[in-house]
C-alpha cells in the first residue's frame, strides 16, 4: 500500500503539444481565458514551461496546477462540463486548442513527501526559469521507492553540480511513473559552467545510485524546458 502524507495536495499536470501555435500565441490566450478560469475555481499555477528546441519534444508546453484535495478536482471539473458555472469559458479554450491542432496528455500527480508547496517555494525564492523534467518509468508499485532513494544519493550530489531539486511526483492513477523536476542555476549558464557534471570516475554516491536505480526503474524520458511569461517560478 502506498503511503500518504499529511501534507499532501494534488497537482493537475498537463502536456500540451501546440500544433500549427505559437509559445506567445498560447501564452496570449492562457492568460486571457484559461488562467483566469482556472484561478476562479481555485486552482493555483505552478508552473508554465515550453520544452527547448534541442532536448524534448516541441513545439510543446506543460502547465502545472497546484490544488488542495479532491473536492478541488471534483469542483473543476463541473464546472468546466457541459451545463457548469464555467462551461462558455472552457469552450472558448478548448476552441483555440482545436484550432491550432493542439492535442495534449493530461496527469493527476501527488507530490513527494519532501516537496515544498508553491508558497513556501515562492517564500524561499526559489527560481525555475530553466529546469530539466524527467519523467520516469518505474518498476510496478516502486515509485516511492525510487524517489527516497533519488534523495538519498542523488539529489545531494545533483544540487552540488547546479541542478537544484524543485521536486518529485507520482501519478496517483498510474503505479509506474515518476516525474522530476531540476531547477538550473543559472538558467542556461549552468551548462557551462557544471556539464559535463563530472570528469574521469564519477563520484562514490553516483556509483552507488547507479547501481541502486536500473532495479527500481524501466526507463525515463527528459527534456529541457524554459519558463514562459505566467510561470510564478522565475
Amino acid at each position: 500500500m502506498r503511503k500518504y502524507h499529511e501534507h499532501t495536495l494534488l497537482y493537475l499536470h498537463e502536456t500540451i503539444s501546440l500544433g500549427t501555435g505559437r509559445s506567445d500565441g498560447f501564452v496570449e490566450v492562457f492568460t486571457d481565458i484559461y488562467q483566469p478560469m482556472m484561478s476562479e475555481l481555485g486552482a493555483r499555477l505552478f508552473a508554465t514551461w515550453e520544452t527547448t528546441p534541442y532536448n524534448g519534444h516541441w513545439p510543446q508546453v506543460t502547465v502545472i496546477w497546484e490544488i488542495d484535495n479532491f473536492a478541488d478536482y471534483s469542483r473543476i471539473g463541473r464546472a468546466q462540463a457541459r451545463g457548469g458555472s464555467h462551461e462558455a469559458a472552457f469552450a472558448k479554450w478548448s476552441m483555440y486548442l482545436s484550432e491550432i491542432g493542439a492535442s495534449g496528455e493530461g496527469r493527476i500527480m501527488y507530490p513527494g513527501p519532501s516537496n515544498k508547496t508553491l508558497a513556501q517555494l515562492r517564500e524561499a525564492n526559489f527560481g525555475a526559469g530553466l529546469v530539466i523534467q524527467e519523467i520516469m518509468q518505474t518498476k510496478p508499485g516502486k515509485q516511492d521507492d525510487y524517489i527516497r532513494e533519488l534523495e538519498r544519493l542523488y539529489v545531494p550530489w545533483s544540487e552540488r553540480t547546479g541542478k537544484r531539486w524543485l521536486g518529485s511526483f507520482t501519478t496517483t492513477f498510474r503505479f509506474n511513473e515518476v516525474i522530476h523536476y531540476w531547477a538550473l542555476d543559472g538558467d542556461w549558464d549552468c551548462f557551462a559552467e557544471h556539464y559535463p557534471s563530472w570528469k574521469g570516475s564519477p563520484p562514490a554516491e553516483i556509483v552507488t545510485w547507479m547501481s541502486v536505480a536500473p532495479a527500481l526503474r524501466d526507463g525515463w524520458e527528459d527534456a529541457i524546458m524554459q519558463a514562459l511569461p505566467p510561470s510564478p517560478l522565475q
